[in-house]
């Protein structure tokens, strides 16, 4: 096996705390799982694939500071790294990237070639925007001159998803909602669009709720040629800002955002085309702006389609408000007249990831993904939306698509076609391709053993990188060709794994439970190690059972997991976990019967198992909880209040929950609920805030938020509290000062996991264990 030398480091020391442990005394602590790195084990160093064979391109820390500043900054380097022959070299010495305007030592945080390969575009000193750090600062080095040039002025403003053109000349890139473009010969700034503005016009990049439901930051892109850039512009004026408060200073700090709530106004939203050089803008008429919109809402994904024999077209997802309609359409980028290719419609919706749509290299076909036919599969078209063949077909789904090998005819993609806890990866020929050694019309299989793999294929499809883990074995990560043979070890984790042989940890052991309609689901259950089925032990069920989720999965869980066993082994608890009638992994029909009925169908099923589970000679039935978190912790309340909840459940941990989906933001709402007006019983009958009442005395429910939270807003919680108040309803509830959505931070998750703990401890742990 080939380790890097900084790989080797990390696993000797993880060795050597395994073998420092002593077996007699090997007991899980709340302190060692949230708050140490104990149990974090190793990750590989993934980078980016290089443009042959099995190599990767990685950024490394240098292991000395920079000495000269009043605070010492290491460098950071560009590698280059044969996975299989395990050599290295230094593309980009971190020693030579000072930067001229600040004098100190540029941090890589993000890189990108231009396309001769001469120049670097390196992002550094970033912040987040919303989620992620997507604005900072850009540096251009020249590999040959070793010059390091800023790609703008500081003062003029953080820079974002800057980019090179094609013939690598220019650079492109998003500041204060407007696009720009730098001539890298003479570095002349010109600014391309003038009205973006806060609250108002956006230019090149979203709004909150875009980037959170949609997964789109960036949104600008440059045409194949390099002459024009397509953009999203967005006109955020009619929505409604949020506002939440910091108060842990002598006077509070505000922080306002637009966010669209369920039923109120988005955004509106259009894709313009802009000259580079005559600085000419004009938009595409999709029917999705102001006055003109209509039953189109929503542009979900944009980009440019390969050379179609005479030049590319700029392609567009657009969505209606139901988001159960998406139409795939191509504008010429001279007319601008949009072109519908095909439209894909559901009684349900219709989800829009990154890889439902993907072009192939000859210009003349795409490979679709849809769920028409009930299941999640690939169909190929060619480029005026006629269907040639449906690649994968099958009562399964396809859950990563990873491309088409075009020499060979075949696709690659992950699917649950084994078992749908599992993720394996596959390969089948498409009907027509260009084998000369046809593995016949089915898939076939190339990852191995049980358990849950996320691969990383190079551009080429020749290699990949094959993360695996299962509920025993935390991530082994291992390099393959693309027939599936294993070329190397690149992580194998043999510290963690070695440490965690000596906690003996309880497994989880994969069942099926009836729920509500007696439709069997896939649960799993962790007993405790010295369990005796002659003795009666509390109920913990974990929940999140939100659309197309899964818990119930044979992949490595991580804290949750270890916490769990803790409870399990310390504490004499059975923890449960239950995927109900909503989930993923089994077809449309199974994920699509919640909707415009989000939490009933959930809570039933979640309620339906835990009084079949309660009836097992083991199971203390007046003992039973259940906890989760964002929509687990919606699930939590409505599976506590609701139904036969009052009588089912006695303890209940509900973290940063939905309390009432009109709180809640449109895209992700509507998608599943339509909209309040057109849904008002769904809404209601959805809603924890209408069954506060039914909160019994026997109960008892601790409910936990951030106060800066974003995304559930602390609003939601504070709702709930109004109306368990107004009810005289008796609950506990804690708030986590300046935190958000995932309660992180310093000593904040040891201090919340103890919580939690002594919570479950506290109300279900007597009986006969004790």
């Amino acid at each position: 096996m080939k380790v890097r030398p900084a790989l080797l480091a990390l696993a000797v020391f993880g060795a050597s705390a395994a073998e420092a442990q002593d077996p007699d005394s090997a007991a899980l602590t709340l302190a060692d799982i949230h708050s140490s790195s104990k149990f974090a084990g190793e990750s590989f160093q993934m980078g980016r694939w290089a443009s042959d064979g099995p190599v990767v391109l990685y950024v490394a820390d240098d292991s000395e500071a920079d000495t000269r500043q009043e605070e010492p900054r290491g460098a950071t380097s560009l590698v280059r790294y044969n996975l299989q022959t395990g050599e290295e070299s230094t593309v980009v010495s971190g020693e030579r990237l000072r930067a001229p305007d600040t004098g100190e030592l540029i941090a890589i945080e993000n890189y990108a070639f231009s396309t001769d390969g001469r120049r670097v575009l390196i992002f550094t000193d970033s912040e987040p925007v919303w989620r992620q750090n997507t604005k900072g600062y850009y540096y251009i080095y020249d590999l040959s001159a070793g010059t390091v040039t800023p790609l703008s002025s500081r003062e003029s403003g953080f820079q974002m998803f800057a980019k090179f053109s094609p013939d690598g000349s220019r650079v492109g890139f998003v500041r204060d909602r407007n696009l720009f473009v730098v001539d890298i010969a003479t570095r002349r700034e010109r600014q391309l669009t003038f009205d973006g503005s806060e609250g108002q016009i956006i230019n090149g990049t979203f709004d909150w709720v875009y980037e959170e439901e949609f997964g789109l930051r960036d949104g600008w892109s440059w045409a194949p040629d390099g002459s024009r850039i397509a953009f999203f512009k967005l006109d955020e004026s009619s929505t409604r800002e949020f506002a939440m408060a910091d108060l842990r200073n002598q006077y509070p700090s505000f922080q306002q955002f637009r966010y669209p709530k369920a039923g109120e106004s988005n955004s509106d939203i259009k894709v313009g085309v802009l000259g580079v050089d005559t600085g000419s803008i004009n938009y595409i008429d999709t029917g999705t702006w102001a006055s003109d919109a209509g039953e189109h809402e929503y542009i979900a994904r944009m980009g440019w389609t390969p050379d179609v024999g005479d030049g590319s077209r700029v392609w567009l997802f657009r969505l209606n408000r139901n988001q159960n309609q998406v139409d795939l359409m191509f504008a010429d980028p001279d007319t601008l007249a949009p072109r519908l290719i095909l439209t894909d419609s559901s009684r349900t919706w219709v989800d829009v990831g990154s890889d439902k749509l993907t072009f192939l290299e000859d210009g003349r076909h795409f490979v679709w993904m849809s769920e028409r036919d009930g299941h999640n599969h690939l169909y190929l078209y060619n480029m005026e939306g006629y269907a040639q063949t449906a690649i994968t077909s099958g009562p399964w789904d396809v859950t990563d698509f990873h491309g088409v090998d075009e020499n060979s005819g075949l696709a690659y993609f992950t699917a649950t076609i084994d078992n749908p806890l599992e993720r394996h990866v596959y390969r089948i020929e498409i009907p027509g391709g260009a084998m000369e050694n046809s593995i016949g019309p089915s898939p076939e299989r190339i990852t191995a053993g049980n358990g849950s793999h996320s691969v990383d294929f190079s551009d080429d499809l020749q290699y990949y990188i094959d993360t695996w883990s299962s509920t025993s074995t935390p991530p082994v990560v291992t390099l393959h060709d693309e027939s599936g043979a294993v070329l190397d070890t690149l992580e194998a984790n043999r510290g963690l794994i070695d440490l965690l042989a000596q906690y003996d940890l309880p497994a989880l052991e994969f069942t099926t439970i009836p729920g509500a309609d007696s439709t069997l689901l896939n649960a799993y259950l962790i007993k405790p190690r010295d369990f005796d089925s002659t003795r009666e032990y509390p109920l913990l069920l974990y929940v999140y059972g939100g659309p197309g989720s899964q818990t119930v999965i044979d992949s490595w869980g991580g804290t949750r997991y270890l916490w769990h066993a803790l409870l399990a082994e310390e504490h004499g608890f059975i923890v449960a976990s239950i995927d109900n009638r909503g989930t993923g992994g089994r077809g449309k029909e199974f994920k699509s019967q919640t909707h415009r009925r989000l939490g009933q169908i959930e809570a039933a099923d979640q309620i339906a198992a835990a009084a079949h589970l309660a009836e097992l000679p083991y199971i203390d039935e007046d003992r039973i909880g259940i906890w989760g978190w964002s929509y687990g912790g919606y699930m939590t309340l409505m599976s506590m209040l609701s139904g036969e909840g009052p009588e089912t459940f006695a303890v209940g941990i509900a973290v940063a929950p939905v309390t009432d989906w009109r709180l809640y933001d449109t895209i992700y709402t509507e998608r599943f609920m339509s909209t309040p007006v057109s849904n008002p019983e769904g809404y209601e009958l959805g809603a924890p805030l209408t069954y506060a009442d039914r909160l019994r005395e026997e109960q008892s429910l601790l409910i936990v938020h951030g106060d800066l939270d974003d995304n559930v807003h602390f609003q939601q919680t504070l709702q709930m509290v109004d109306r368990l108040q107004a009810a005289n309803k008796q609950f506990d509830m804690m708030m986590y000062p300046g935190r958000n959505h995932s309660i992180y931070g310093d000593t904040t998750r040891l201090h919340l996991y103890t919580l939690m703990t002594d919570y479950l401890v506290g109300h279900l742990g007597s009986g006969t264990l004790d």
